[in-house]
């Protein structure tokens, strides 16, 4: 069962960003709730500061929050803490998830009758970017979402891993 440890409540960052975080001690929440504070960012967005969100835009933030999270449930033993945050004056979503695994993401070729295993896939097909980044408590995954663009095709160079705590190659 998951013990929160913290979790903020709509609010706005010193840069006047849309924020919403929640923090785990044990395994994480389950995803339903996760998704619970992506809804409540993205209704902050509509609501207070009018900038509308297409359903099938919701859906991607939910969906690749959902997979992050789940990801961090299965391959880490917690804490833990999704960070939620409206950047580029309403114009993207990053959703970050740290764990406390030090195993870094590794992408598998693409098989359509490989049962599970596509989550890196999903996250990786509907962000613009994707960073993963080692910690010095695990790792720490970025995907960010565009919220006004359609959709195109998976790009292979919006994968980016920094092997190292301080982000340099090597």
């Amino acid at each position: 069962m998951s013990q929160p440890l913290m979790k903020q409540a709509e609010g706005q960052g010193p840069d006047n960003t849309l924020r919403r975080h929640l923090a785990w001690s044990g395994s994480p929440p389950p995803a339903a709730r996760a998704r619970a504070e992506a809804d409540a960012l993205l209704s902050a967005l509509r609501h207070t500061h009018q900038v509308p969100v297409a359903p099938c835009t919701a859906d991607d933030v939910r969906l690749v929050v959902s997979e992050l999270v789940t990801n961090a449930a299965r391959h880490a033993p917690g804490p833990g803490r999704l960070h939620l945050q409206v950047a580029d004056h309403g114009r993207t979503v990053r959703i970050t998830v740290r764990d406390t695994s030090p195993a870094m993401l590794q992408s598998r070729p693409v098989d359509p009758r490989r049962p599970g295993g596509h989550g890196l896939e999903i996250v990786g097909a509907l962000s613009r970017r994707l960073t993963v980044q080692r910690t010095d408590e695990g790792k720490q995954i970025t995907a960010e979402l565009t919220l006004h663009q359609r959709r195109t095709s998976p790009r292979p160079d919006r994968v980016h891993v920094d092997r190292t705590p301080d982000g340099t190659s090597g």
